[in-house]
């Protein structure tokens, strides 16, 4: 038996007859029409998203390998021993306090392109999370103790920086809905509707953390900063701050970046849909090209505190003061302040009670 050949209606998805009478097809739900060249470049088109991938290509950036051993230096200021990991660029003392610049580690790696120093001080950081505390009742006191307070450090976060420009060709399924009542019934038109999009995006400095220290979420989160303020690195600009090479490289953050930039492409295209009830993606093909990549560091102000076995993170743009934070339940004040919530709603029953028995006497 021969094979026959049917075509669905772009909008709706249902069968398409043709029509003798208008000479084209017609479709047998939402009686939406086509041309013979609408068909052909529809599924032409739908062929060439379901054999394409999302692909962007990077131009390769020279990464060294990266150093993970525990390394010891000696302090130049009162000649104790400072162990960090082969991740950390500058560090403090824990005998004397001095921060020092781990000069072996910042000439053997690779060298930032840029670094946005840090705007705001570790006070505005102490205000700012003691801000973010204000009206937390259930929060342990050991979140607002001083002391606790200055173990807030300020470290700059390695990241890379993506450029690209993103083409792309999409397609979305929409619908509009009508109603109206005549005499004898409550009546719904829903009509179907095919979309297509297509265009070019630029994107600069698309950030990917490359820390494993760093939460991704957080770093997302206290997003974005100002790179008008972004200059080229200065190891100077360390001086009085922790800092970390990248132990995430760049073959590591493709992924995200890619994640990135397309989403925000698809964000970016469905915007221009509007004025439908409901909007679904049917296809897409987004490419990009002539992706470059940059390594920068950014300014952080991070507490991290263990309570009760668990980690708790606070967050802050160094640059803007944009913060993010996890606090922990004082389980001591919950129950305390469930008790006297259910005792204010037993009063309240009480009073109740007595007033309506009042009334009906």
């Amino acid at each position: 038996m021969d094979n026959v050949q049917g075509y669905k209606c772009l909008c709706c998805g249902s069968p398409l007859v043709w029509n003798a009478e208008g000479q084209i097809w017609k479709c047998t739900s939402c009686d939406n029409t086509y041309s013979l060249d609408t068909l052909q470049a529809a599924q032409q088109s739908e062929q060439a998203a379901a054999t394409q991938t999302d692909a962007i290509n990077w131009k390769e950036y020279n990464v060294s390998e990266m150093i993970t051993e525990m390394v010891s230096y000696t302090c130049p200021s009162c000649g104790g021993e400072i162990l960090v990991d082969g991740t950390v660029a500058a560090s403090r003392c824990p005998y004397c306090d001095n921060v020092a610049i781990m000069q072996p580690q910042v000439t053997g790696m690779v060298k930032p392109d840029y670094i946005i120093p840090f705007k705001l001080t570790k006070d505005d950081a102490k205000k700012a999370l003691l801000k973010f505390y204000q009206g937390k009742k259930l929060l342990p006191d050991r979140f607002s103790e001083a002391n606790h307070m200055d173990e807030i450090t300020g470290i700059y976060v390695p990241f890379w920086l993506f450029d690209c420009e993103t083409s792309a060709d999409m397609t979305f399924d929409a619908t509009t809905v009508t109603k109206w009542r005549d005499s004898a019934y409550d009546n719904t038109k829903i009509d179907h509707y095919l979309l297509q999009r297509s265009g070019t995006l630029r994107f600069e400095k698309v950030p990917v953390d490359g820390s494993v220290r760093m939460d991704d979420a957080f770093m997302d989160a206290i997003e974005p900063y100002d790179y008008s303020d972004m200059v080229p690195f200065n190891q100077a600009y360390l001086s009085g701050f922790v800092a970390n090479k990248p132990d995430v490289d760049v073959q590591a953050s493709l992924p995200r970046a890619n994640e990135r930039v397309i989403n925000s492409t698809v964000a970016a295209f469905q915007q221009t849909v509007s004025g439908y009830v409901s909007i679904t993606p049917k296809s897409r093909r987004v490419e990009a090209h002539e992706g470059t990549i940059k390594y920068a560091m950014l300014p952080v102000w991070l507490l991290t505190t263990r309570y009760l076995d668990q980690v708790y993170t606070f967050a802050m743009n160094g640059q803007t003061g944009k913060l993010v934070g996890t606090l922990p339940v004082d389980e001591g004040k919950y129950k305390k302040c469930l008790y006297t919530r259910m005792a204010i709603i037993a009063l309240i029953a009480i009073v109740l009670t007595a007033l309506i028995g009042g009334v009906f006497r």
